[in-house]
């Protein structure tokens, strides 16, 4: 038996739920919650975003670390040559201030060291550390969870998955350009 209920969350928008009565398993529930079908979409994207977020904060708990702050170690592990907070910036797609509490954070837990450049005294450099380096190692490791969500997909789906990321990280780029 299917019922569909409405209810609405201001006078503009309105959430359509649909529940599914399923033998006694969970019900399944459909929100639609923009007429706008970008909108839904951005909204569905982000979603799932944060769901794979959650899974991967909780398995790296164990940690103590974030996955934004594994994001940092990978760079400064895998880059070649000198890292700066700015060089991180860039690369995470993450505002400066962002940077800077994390990586005062994984200093202050001794996975990074933030040092003076010599050359250029109002320049840091970012090294990672052996502490750094195992929690870094660690941390790759925990992606089980996360995995089996990817493994829902085929060879050609994360192919076409990543073709579509790229479409969206370079059209984000130019609209960020132009936002300025």
């Amino acid at each position: 038996m299917t019922s569909i209920f409405s209810l609405s969350i201001c006078h503009k928008r309105w959430i359509f739920i649909e529940w599914c009565e399923n033998g006694g398993k969970m019900p399944q529930t459909t929100v639609t919650s923009y007429s706008d079908p970008i909108l839904d979409r951005w909204a569905r994207f982000m979603r799932t975003r944060n769901l794979l977020y959650n899974i991967f904060r909780r398995d790296l708990a164990e940690l103590g670390i974030k996955p934004e702050q594994l994001g940092i170690l990978n760079i400064v592990n895998m880059a070649e040559g000198p890292v700066t907070p700015s060089f991180i910036s860039r690369i995470y797609r993450r505002e400066p201030h962002t940077v800077s509490v994390n990586l005062k954070r994984l200093e202050a837990r001794g996975l990074i060291k933030l040092v003076k450049d010599m050359q250029r005294r109002n320049m840091i450099r970012v090294t990672i550390t052996k502490a750094g380096e195992d929690v870094w190692e660690r941390g790759i490791k925990k992606t089980d969870n996360v995995g089996l969500i990817f493994a829902e997909l085929s060879p050609a789906e994360s192919d076409q998955l990543d073709t579509i990321i790229n479409k969206l990280a370079e059209a984000s780029l130019r609209v960020a350009k132009r936002h300025k």
